[in-house]
């Protein structure tokens, strides 16, 4: 089916313009050496949406689309055609692809699952020294709408929830300066809107999972929202030093609290380590201003484009070619090799009864399906189409019975000027514009009993 090879073709697209963006910021970070974190964040925030805007496949459509008298027109396979192989290969494809996309959405409904049984055990902070510590912390932040709770199944604090954030602690004692800690943190991630783009990167990730970038990338946008949050509240804190705040860091280490759905201060040791090294090397912390971000942003996506919009459309010829060549092969059939009839010029004689078909078919493409019943007596049309002077239209046909004499031709819509011949059994004939106009294929029956003709024009 057609939407199959135009749903995969397009999440393929999509993948290409990701990973493209995804090396450019790569490159870009190994120049800048990483130093502005939060202009590498929106770049990366900025690939994540890559994945989604199908710009190269609408580029490669668009094109491939016209209206003719008012009609939609498709003047490319690529959009609207298929052969049975490319149908086989393309459904194959399909199926790979479901299966593997729903393998990535049931091991995160597993996940979400267990956080949500893990949740169930909260109960909301009691300590007034640590509900006046978050408060502060939270009015400082400007947030509003989070709970703060305690969870005894917990090791390391987490902040969890897309609609009602929480910020949960395991049952410990914390010092003041600790708790300032956590609760700076965690803040700053509900402030940035961290959890929500984890997310939505986990979902792009779903649907490209058979695209290894995608996971660097949800690897890189952790680590910088994590180094980002650190170097925002670290540098020049009046409550504790960058020491001091590694070091709280190296003893919260625990793999157990990591969770897609979830924002620990810190998960594994390596990640602690980059993030130590990250604020020890950095000694103010940069905000970049919005005409950069800009600047920088339309720059990725220009560069991103190009290549991407450039291999598109070397995609869809290469489809484009798959199915005219099929077609090719279906048409080079045993032909009838009996001495071909006079290509004849006239009008309407009005001596058989014409069926205007073009408006009982949906909007065509370049190659038109000719098969059908036709009554006796009667000229069937098909869908019309602007030609210019000097262009072919190529007619494929044939009848089951080798003796019925049938006509096929064109005819010009403005004048009503028609050029056909008889023929009989299969026949393959190009019929050439003489004038430019918009012009139909037809197939006429002059017999006195219906016949049933199969076959293609190419326009």
């Amino acid at each position: 089916m057609v939407w199959i090879r135009l749903y995969i073709s397009c999440i393929a697209f999509l993948s290409v313009a990701g990973g493209i963006s995804f090396g450019l910021t790569r490159l870009a970070g190994r120049v800048w050496n990483n130093e502005n974190m939060i202009l590498m964040l929106a770049l990366q925030k900025l690939i994540l949406m890559l994945y989604w805007l199908p710009i190269s496949f609408v580029c490669v459509c668009i094109p491939r689309i016209s209206y003719e008298n008012g009609v939609k027109s498709y003047t490319g396979e690529f959009v609207c055609s298929s052969v049975s192989s490319m149908t086989v290969v393309f459904n194959l494809l399909g199926m790979i692809w479901l299966v593997g996309f729903l393998l990535s959405a049931v091991c995160a409904g597993i996940k979400m699952h267990r956080l949500a049984e893990l949740m169930k055990g909260n109960v909301p902070v009691q300590n007034a020294r640590y509900l006046d510590i978050f408060e502060e912390c939270r009015r400082q932040a400007g947030v509003i709408r989070v709970t703060f709770s305690q969870n005894d199944q917990l090791h390391s604090p987490i902040t969890a929830g897309l609609v009602r954030k929480q910020v949960v602690l395991p049952f410990a004692d914390y010092t003041d300066t600790e708790l300032q800690m956590i609760c700076e943190h965690e803040l700053t991630h509900i402030k940035n809107g961290d959890l929500s783009w984890r997310v939505f990167a986990l979902v792009t990730s779903w649907i490209h999972w058979f695209n290894p970038l995608i996971y660097l990338l949800l690897r890189d946008l952790d680590s910088m929202q994590e180094m980002i949050c650190d170097l925002s509240i670290s540098i020049d804190n009046v409550h504790y030093t960058k020491k001091e705040y590694a070091a709280f860091l190296v003893k919260l280490t625990d793999q157990e609290t990591a969770n897609a759905y979830t924002l620990a201060l810190t998960e594994n040791r390596n990640q602690t380590v980059r993030r130590i090294q990250k604020m020890a090397e950095t000694k103010k912390f940069m905000k970049p201003g919005k005409v950069m971000l800009g600047l920088s942003s339309a720059c990725l996506a220009v560069l991103t484009m190009i290549p991407t919009i450039a291999v598109s459309a070397e995609t869809a010829k290469l489809q484009e070619d798959w199915m005219r060549a099929e077609e090719v092969i279906t048409i080079v059939e045993p032909q009838d090799h009996s001495a071909p009839s006079i290509e004849e010029y006239c009008y309407d004689s009005g001596n058989v009864v014409e069926i205007d078909g073009s408006q009982e078919m949906e909007p065509y493409s370049a190659t038109v399906n000719l098969t059908r019943t036709i009554n006796a007596n009667t000229r069937h049309l098909y869908q019309y189409q602007s030609m210019a002077a000097g262009d072919i239209i190529t007619i494929v046909a044939s009848c089951d019975d080798s003796s019925i004499r049938y006509r096929i031709g064109i005819k010009n819509k403005e004048t009503g000027a028609m050029s056909s011949i008889s023929v009989t059994g299969r026949t393959n004939t190009d019929f050439k514009i003489s004038e430019s106009g918009t012009y139909t294929a037809f197939v006429e029956n002059n017999n006195n009993f219906q016949i049933k003709v199969e076959g293609m024009a190419f326009y």
